[in-house]
C-alpha cells in the first residue's frame, strides 16, 4: 500500500464532511456546556432555594382533602415548579452545546452516516474499535477525569476537615450555604480542568482526522484525472480544438486583404472591413510551419503578400486573431493596406 504522506486536497475534504468526517471534540463541547451549567447554577441558586422553599411549604399547609384529585392536583404544582427550577439549565446546555458544534463544524446536515451499513457489525473492525487507538485515548481521557475528581474532592475535604465537625451544632441553612460554597467551588476546578483537557483533545482529535484524510500520490494523481480528465483524452480533445481553430482560420484568411511575412517566420493576414470594425484586424497568423501554409493560402487566393520584418514581428507579438491593430502600428498598416489597394485597384484595370 502506498505512504500516505500528503495533506488532503479540498475535494477530499468536501467528501469527507459529506460522509461525516469531521473534525470535532466531544470533550469541548461537555466542557464548555460543564463551566456554562456551573455558571449559571451560582447565579440561579437562590431563586432554586426559593422555589424549592415554596414547595414545601405548600405541601406542609396543604389544607384540602387528600384524595385522588386533590393528589393529582398537587403532583401537577410540584412538577410545574420543578420545570421551572430545571427549564433554564436544559435551555443553557441545549444553547451552548448548540453553538460550541456549531463553532466547530459550521452548519451541516449529513444523512449518510445514519445509512445502516453492515460493516459496522464485522466483530473484526469492532475489536478493532475497542483496542484501537482512539480506544485508549478515550481511556485515558476516563482516567484523567476521575482522578481530576477525586483529587479536588480529596482537596476540599483535607481543607475542611477542621469545620464539618462544627457543622453539626450549625442551622440547617448556614450548614446549606457552606456546603454550597464548597460545591461550587470544587465544581469550577473540575471544569476549568475537563476544558484543559478538552482542549488537549481537541488537539488530538484534529492531528488524527488529518491523519486519516492523507493521501497518496496516486490518489492525488487519480483525483486529478477525475477532476480534470485523463490527460491523454485532454491531449487529443486540444488536438482537435487546435485543428479546428486552424481550419477556421485558414477559411478566414481567403477574405484577407494582405498577409505581411518575415517573410519565412511569421506571417500576418489582415482584413479591413469598415462595416465590421473601424481598422484593420487580424484574421490569421502564425510563424515557421504556420507562417508557411498562411502563403501558400494567401498565394491560391492571390492575396498580395508584402515582406515588412518590423511589422510582422510587431503584428504577431501584439494582437491576437480578430483584434484590430493597436494605435502605434496603424500607421505602418495603413501605408501597407493603402498601396495594396493601388495594387488591385490597378489589377482590375488591366484585367478589364
Amino acid at each position: 500500500m502506498a505512504e500516505k504522506r500528503f495533506p488532503a486536497t479540498p475535494k477530499k475534504r468536501q467528501e469527507a464532511r459529506k460522509k461525516g468526517q469531521i473534525l470535532k471534540s466531544q470533550e469541548l463541547t461537555s466542557a464548555v456546556m460543564l463551566l456554562a451549567i456551573v455558571g449559571l447554577l451560582k447565579m440561579w441558586l437562590p431563586n432554586v432555594f426559593q422555589r424549592l422553599a415554596n414547595i414545601f411549604t405548600y405541601t406542609a399547609n396543604f389544607s384540602g382533602d387528600w384524595n385522588l384529585q386533590s393528589l393529582w392536583k398537587v403532583v401537577i404544582d410540584i412538577s410545574w415548579q420543578c420545570l421551572l427550577i430545571l427549564a433554564p439549565v436544559f435551555a443553557a446546555a441545549l444553547v451552548v452545546a448548540f453553538a460550541v458544534n456549531i463553532l466547530q463544524t459550521g452548519p451541516v446536515f449529513i444523512t449518510e452516516p445514519m445509512i445502516p451499513k453492515f460493516s459496522r457489525m464485522n466483530p473484526v473492525e469492532g475489536a478493532k474499535r475497542m483496542f484501537g487507538l482512539k480506544a485508549l485515548v478515550n481511556l485515558v481521557k476516563s482516567l484523567f477525569k476521575v482522578l481530576v475528581i477525586g483529587y479536588f474532592l480529596i482537596d476540599i475535604i483535607r481543607k475542611n476537615m477542621d469545620v464539618f465537625p462544627a457543622l453539626q451544632g450549625a442551622e440547617v441553612g448556614q450548614s446549606v450555604i457552606f456546603l454550597s460554597g464548597l460545591l461550587f467551588e470544587m465544581a469550577w476546578k473540575i471544569a476549568l480542568a475537563f476544558l484543559v483537557i478538552a482542549f488537549a483533545d481537541f488537539l488530538y482529535q484534529w492531528w488524527d482526522y488529518e491523519k486519516n484524510l492523507r493521501m497518496s500520490q496516486e490518489e492525488i494523481k487519480e483525483e486529478y484525472k477525475q477532476t480534470e480528465g485523463d490527460p491523454l483524452i485532454k491531449g487529443q480533445i486540444k488536438k482537435r480544438q487546435r485543428m479546428m481553430a486552424m481550419r477556421r482560420m485558414m477559411e478566414d484568411l481567403k477574405q484577407a486583404d494582405v498577409v505581411i511575412t518575415n517573410p519565412t517566420h511569421y506571417a500576418v493576414a489582415l482584413k479591413y472591413d469598415t462595416a465590421k470594425y473601424p481598422a484593420p484586424y487580424v484574421v490569421a497568423k502564425g510563424q515557421n510551419e504556420i507562417a508557411l501554409r498562411i502563403r501558400a493560402v494567401a498565394e491560391e487566393n492571390n492575396i498580395v503578400i508584402m515582406e515588412n520584418k518590423p511589422l510582422a514581428r510587431s503584428l504577431y507579438s501584439q494582437v491576437e486573431l480578430g483584434q484590430v491593430v493597436p494605435g502605434e502600428l496603424y500607421k505602418a498598416v495603413a501605408e501597407v493596406l493603402a498601396f495594396v489597394f493601388r495594387l488591385n485597384k490597378k489589377r482590375r484595370s488591366y484585367s478589364a
